[in-house]
């Protein structure tokens, strides 16, 4: 007997008594109402992630969605430190979220630890049974956890942390239904966890390139030690995000480093500080020449507390690195406490002896340039003196009218390079009276108007001398004008007011001053007040 053409209807294969029909619609529509779960959590989260990148209000957003999809009381997604191998509760919610944010769990430390360690999920029925469930956080905050299911936030094989959910609504136990409803969910949250922190990551490199261009640029522009110094430990401790940072240099003479800058509020405390190479971190950082990271420096037997207990400044951690030029050791610097008690680590070191490569040349032809500025000062001062021996009347004369000025520039606000040139104008601002016969500079009684006229030449020939002298061709004119007068009456141009250079104006002070408080044969000093009122 032929078969009717059409459809080939299949029997499926089945037990006496059973309606293997009915069971797979039964099954089918329990995974299509999953599936559907599923797709919802996801439409939400992606509408989530497509709106914003905040990486805090992605995960509390997204922690919602599955807590209210699997009916749940409380939850948190916590997050794994790998500078302190902890995880902190990056988002919490429920009934005592708020009080979660202070709390870290190392790895393998309660629930939520052993499946950040193990990377597998687990379902606890009954958490207080559970070997591993940790009470203390509990305990702390007043929180019962009646049952829990914790799975890894994994990326490929890294976990990046985990999500735990805590006390099913309606007195109902966590199942692998939920367990299969959130799995989806962990690995995409996974993947915007890895692209937020490839994304902090690498927004880090930027700012600390940039951070070492400005290093570069501000190393390359100053030859001046004491401000590159502090820009340097500035820019370190900014970068590295620590409390603190010092740079000791070395004394060659003593074979000893001294603290020769410092950040923070006690600062000056520990100033001229000296430790011996080979002795505290420090020192083994200098005579060994490589660098050191340290985290806990209270235990490390090559701690130099001496600093510590000048300044009641409590050292945790410390990256330290030699300055080194040539294989020459100019000092070392030390950056201390990583902020929020967090560990310092490799990359840290490696970006600060970058900075130390940059910075170590920068200081050494700074302290050379000290060198030769102090040299330089000293000759000036010399040249001072031999002026003044052929007046012994205003012996020291040029040293109180330099200190004078700089005290009168100190109030006005003057610094750097200006202050410098007034310091040399106060030193100099007498050189040209080389020339005057010495019969007139030390002529016991009041001068004729014919050595007046001789006298009044000095300015001008101090500029001709000092013209000579590139490096002293800007404080020529407060040398040149110094003896002009604010109402025109002084010499050799007869300048008035705002003419007169401002250099010029303040070496006029401090040398009238200075004259009128001085003894000489033919008058006697006036007292300070006096000298006060006559200025």
């Amino acid at each position: 007997m032929r078969a009717k053409k059409g459809k080939v209807k299949k029997v499926s294969k089945r037990a006496p008594g059973k309606r293997a029909v009915k069971k797979t619609v039964k099954k089918t529509d329990g995974g299509m109402y999953l599936i559907e779960k599923e797709m919802g959590i996801l439409k939400e989260i992606a509408s989530i992630t497509s709106k914003d990148f905040n990486l805090k209000e992605i995960l509390d957003r997204a922690l919602k969605i599955v807590m209210d999809a699997s009916n749940t009381d409380a939850g948190s997604i916590l997050l794994v430190d790998k500078s302190s191998d902890t995880l902190y509760f990056a988002a919490a919610l429920g009934d005592k979220a708020a009080e979660l944010k202070k709390y870290r769990l190392k790895l393998g430390e309660g629930i939520a630890g052993w499946v950040a360690q193990s990377g597998r999920a687990l379902i606890t029925p009954d958490a207080v049974k559970d070997k591993r469930f940790n009470p203390k956080i509990s305990r702390e905050i007043n929180y019962r956890t009646r049952n829990m299911l914790c799975a890894p936030l994994k990326f490929e094989k890294e976990v990046l942390g985990v999500i735990e959910l805590l006390n099913k609504r309606n007195g109902e136990a966590f199942g692998e239904d939920d367990l299969e409803l959130i799995d989806v969910f962990v690995n995409y949250i996974a993947v915007i966890v890895k692209n937020a922190q490839l994304f902090i990551e690498n927004r880090a490199r930027i700012q600390r390139l940039e951070h070492l261009a400005d290093i570069s640029r501000f190393v390359n522009s100053t030859l001046e030690l004491e401000p590159l110094l502090d820009s340097m430990l500035s820019i370190s401790t900014s970068m590295l995000n620590a409390e603190a940072g010092s740079i000791l240099l070395l004394d060659d003479d003593k074979d000893e480093l001294v603290f020769a800058a410092a950040t923070g509020a006690k600062k000056d405390k520990i100033r001229n500080i000296r430790v011996p190479i080979g002795e505290g971190i420090a020192g083994w950082v200098a005579r060994e020449g490589k660098p050191v990271l340290v985290a806990d420096a209270q235990n490390d037997p090559r701690f130099y507390k001496k600093a510590d207990e000048k300044t009641a400044f409590k050292t945790k951690s410390i990256i330290c690195a030699p300055l080194l030029t040539k294989n020459s050791l100019v000092g070392v610097v030390q950056i201390l406490n990583k902020a929020n008690n967090r560990n310092f680590d490799d990359e840290d070191m490696s970006l600060l002896e970058a900075i130390s490569n940059q910075a170590a040349v920068a200081i050494e032809n700074a302290k050379l340039y000290e060198n030769l500025k102090l040299r330089f000062l000293g000759t000036v001062r010399a040249l001072a003196e031999a002026i003044e021996k052929k007046d012994p009347y205003t012996r020291g004369h040029s040293e109180r009218v330099t200190e004078y000025s700089l005290l009168i520039a100190g109030e006005l606000g003057i610094s750097g390079k200006e202050l410098e040139d007034l310091r040399l104008a106060g030193l100099l601002h007498d050189i040209g009276k080389i020339g005057v016969d010495e019969a007139i500079l030390r002529k016991p009684a009041k001068l004729t108007a014919e050595e007046f006229e001789v006298i009044k030449n000095h300015p001008d020939d101090a500029a001709k001398i000092l013209d000579s002298i590139q490096e002293l061709r800007e404080v020529i004119p407060a040398i040149r004008y110094h003896h002009e007068r604010f109402d025109g009456n002084g010499y050799p141009q007869g300048l008035s007011g705002r003419e007169i250079p401002l250099g010029a104006r303040i070496l006029g002070v401090a040398d009238a001053f200075d004259a009128m408080t001085t003894d000489r044969e033919f008058k006697s000093k006036l007292s300070y007040d006096g000298a006060v009122a006559e200025v």
